[in-house]
C-alpha cells in the first residue's frame, strides 16, 4: 500500500511538471523596426504646373517718364527635371536642374493726350533652373527649399502710333536671372515619389528704344522702354530614383 501511494505521487508531479511546460508563455523577439526610406541617390521626372508673370515697365520720351504699368502674361507650364540627392540624417542635400515650355503673353495700349497710342507686349517662354536643394525628411516626406539659377527666352516690344503713322521695336533674348522657393515631396515607393513646388523668377530687365523719328505727318519724340520679367511658377512633380545611389549617406 505505502508503495502504492508513492507511485501515484510520483506520478502526479510529473504530470504536473509536463502541464506547466506545456502552458508556459513563449517568448518571441519583436520585429525589426521598419528602414525608413533613404532619398539618396540619381532622380529624374517630368512637371506640369502654371506659370502667372509680373512684368513692370515704364515708358521715357525725351528722357522723361511719361507712363509705368505691369503686363501679366500667364500660361501652362510643363517639362522635365534631373537631380541628385545626398541624406545624413534626417537632413538632405541636393541639386537639380530643370528645363520647361510656357508661353505666356500680354498687352497693353495706352492713348495720350497727344493723340500718340503706346501698345505694349511681353512674352515669358521657356524657362530653366540649376538650383541646390537643402531639405529635412521624415521617412517618407521630404520638406526642402531651394534656390539658384534662372534663364528663359522672353519678347518685348512696343509699338507707337500717331496721325496714321507707327513704328515698331522688338527684341528676343534668353535671359539670366536668379529663382528661390520650396516644396515638398513624398515617396509612394522605393522608387516613385510626387511633389508639389513654387518657384518665384527674375530674368532681370530689359530696355527697348527708338530715336527721335518724322514719319509722313506724324513727329515722335525719342523714346525707350524698359521691362522687367519675373514671374511665380507652382507645378506637380513626378520623379523616379535610379539604380545609382552614389556614396553612402550616413544615417
Amino acid at each position: 500500500m505505502k508503495r502504492l501511494l508513492i507511485g501515484c505521487v510520483a506520478l502526479a508531479a510529473v504530470s504536473t511538471s509536463a502541464l506547466a511546460a506545456d502552458v508556459s508563455p513563449v517568448f518571441k523577439a519583436p520585429p525589426p523596426g521598419a528602414v525608413p526610406y533613404a532619398w539618396t541617390g540619381l532622380y529624374g521626372g517630368v512637371n506640369a504646373g502654371y506659370s502667372w508673370g509680373r512684368a513692370p515697365y515704364t515708358k521715357t520720351e525725351s528722357g522723361a517718364a511719361v507712363t509705368s504699368n505691369t503686363l501679366e502674361p500667364e500660361s501652362f507650364i510643363g517639362g522635365g527635371q534631373f537631380g541628385y540627392n545626398f541624406q545624413s540624417g534626417s537632413i538632405v542635400y541636393g541639386i537639380e536642374a530643370d528645363i520647361a515650355w510656357r508661353g505666356g503673353s500680354d498687352a497693353r495700349t495706352l492713348l495720350a493726350p497727344s493723340g500718340l497710342a503706346t501698345t505694349f507686349r511681353d512674352e515669358q517662354n521657356w524657362s530653366g533652373t540649376l538650383r541646390p536643394r537643402v531639405g529635412v525628411a521624415s521617412d517618407n516626406w521630404l520638406f526642402y527649399g531651394t534656390g539658384g539659377l534662372a534663364f528663359g527666352s522672353v519678347k518685348h516690344g512696343y509699338t507707337e502710333t500717331l496721325a496714321g503713322a507707327s513704328r515698331t521695336v522688338t527684341d528676343s533674348s534668353t535671359q539670366t536671372g536668379w529663382t528661390a522657393g520650396g516644396g515638398i515631396e513624398y515617396a509612394t515607393s522605393n522608387r516613385w515619389s510626387l511633389g508639389l513646388e513654387y518657384l518665384y523668377q527674375d530674368l532681370g530687365k530689359t530696355t527697348l528704344a527708338q530715336p527721335g523719328q518724322t514719319i509722313g505727318a506724324a513727329t515722335f519724340a525719342p523714346s525707350a522702354t524698359s521691362f522687367d520679367d519675373r514671374s511665380h511658377m507652382v507645378r506637380a512633380k513626378l520623379n523616379v530614383k535610379f539604380g545609382w545611389d552614389g556614396p553612402s549617406a550616413t544615417r
